[in-house]
């Protein structure tokens, strides 16, 4: 017998190099469907309306009824609310009120934010509908 431990073949860099080609594709993905699914300023109709980071709830909030349209909920990241309007331009007005962007439907679904996302389709069975 040897008195040399086993070394691995594989170490700790083939981890961190995988991991990050992870994030990459991941990165990728995400830049393309938010890329698709963001809306153009004379759009309207239900959006989400992400602000910059660190913008009070309150503040994104006003931001949206100054630009004509109705809040429909925050979402968890308390930059980013639900909100919709008629007639075009709603887009292009919030983004004078403060938002960043605007984004429509997402082109793949809910579960590209894993457990961040919940799908509110009341078409579902009601044993799978969320309840207030």
């Amino acid at each position: 017998m040897s008195d040399t431990p086993n070394t691995p073949i594989i170490g700790h860099g083939f981890a961190l190099a995988l991991g990050a080609a992870v994030v990459a594709v991941w990165l990728a993905v995400m830049g393309v469907t938010l890329n698709q699914a963001a809306l153009n300023e004379e759009d309207a109709g239900t959006v989400l309306a992400v602000f910059p980071p660190g913008t009070p709830s309150a503040t994104a909030f006003a931001a949206v009824v100054q630009a004509g349209g109705e809040p429909v909920r925050q979402t968890w990241i308390p930059f980013a609310w639900v909100a919709k309007a008629d007639g075009s331009g709603f887009v292009g007005r919030l983004k004078e009120a403060g938002a960043v962007t605007a984004l429509g439907e997402l082109p793949i679904g809910p579960a590209l934010g894993g457990c961040a996302v919940v799908s509110l389709d009341d078409k579902r069975p009601v044993a799978f509908q969320f309840r207030n």
